[in-house]
């Protein structure tokens, strides 16, 4: 009986288990593209509530990647659940930082938290999911608060087996992201979400928005950026061009040019346009001298 028991639990327990995903290393690109389906979610007014987000809400994010990547092959479990685990992990941990604690700043420009070493390295002993993140980009902070900034506030943790298995056979129900195990037990009635949906939808949309046109205005400041840079780089380049061609131009009309020198026979024009072909200075100054000092200065080269 024992036995059977423990084969049934087992059983029941590797039933329940999630079978095991190869991992996948996150791009930039897949990165943007997530953040900025996290923050139509919240535009919308649909997905987002103070506690969280609807369960759900993966399955949303997966279309809209789809759409923006497709072929991209990111599925809700376990590739964009786990990504949003820990980007939510890190944007709370440097919220923690910055507003928490003396001695923490945070670089608007590139995108990290400043610290001196040792207020870091005593900051982590304590706070473990801080690691790693003294002086490292963190480019999607200012969206990433506004969709995750307000479940610390709630004092929400980590998620837990409860809310995973929540997540795939309640789709009418209010879950965290990362929510505690024992979230079940504070799940709102249907009414009482009627009634949460109404009074928040307003600023949850509002701080959806304004989260959304910050994204948009950092994204068009980069592009303006690399704009710039481009048109730099490009005007050089014309530049450039357009001196060889001025250059080749004249070195084509070289030997034309000596002719019309008094006093030159064939052979110094020959010998003279050996001289000075090669040499693209050479070849400017006998285009821009007047004709008696033209003269001076070639006669001068043959003399050397």
């Amino acid at each position: 009986m024992d036995l059977q028991a423990n084969s049934r639990s087992s059983t029941g327990r590797s039933g329940r288990n999630k079978e095991k995903q190869p991992s996948h290393t996150w791009t930039p690109i897949e990165d943007v593209a997530l953040v900025e389906a996290l923050t139509e979610l919240c535009v919308s007014g649909v997905w987002k509530v103070d506690n969280g987000f609807k369960v759900g809400y993966l399955g949303q994010l997966e279309k809209i990647i789809e759409q923006k990547l497709p072929n991209c092959g990111l599925k809700a479990n376990p590739h964009i659940e786990s990504r949003v685990k820990t980007l939510k992990k890190q944007t709370l941990a440097i919220s923690d930082m910055i507003a928490n604690s003396s001695g923490f700043s945070w670089d608007h420009e590139n995108k990290m938290v400043v610290c001196e070493k040792q207020v870091y390295d005593d900051w982590v002993k304590v706070h473990k999911e801080a690691k790693g993140l003294r002086l490292k980009p963190f480019i999607h902070y200012d969206s990433l608060v506004e969709a995750f900034g307000r479940d610390r506030a709630n004092g929400l943790g980590a998620e837990g087996p409860a809310e995973a298995n929540e997540d795939v056979n309640n789709d009418n129900e209010f879950v965290d992201l990362e929510g505690p195990a024992e979230a079940e037990n504070i799940v709102p009635t249907p009414a009482t979400r009627t009634i949460s949906s109404a009074s928040n939808s307003t600023r949850t949309r509002k701080r959806a928005r304004d989260a959304y046109a910050q994204c948009l205005g950092d994204m068009a400041s980069t592009l303006r950026s690399f704009v710039d840079v481009t048109k730099t780089h490009l005007e050089t380049m014309k530049e450039v061009l357009l001196n060889d061609h001025a250059a080749s131009t004249k070195r084509g009309k070289l030997v034309e040019e000596l002719m019309k020198i008094e006093g030159l026979n064939d052979y110094d024009v020959l010998e003279a346009a050996a001289i000075i072909i090669g040499d693209d200075s050479k070849i400017e100054l006998l285009f821009s001298l007047p004709d008696n000092l033209k003269s001076q200065w070639i006669y001068k080269l043959l003399n050397q």
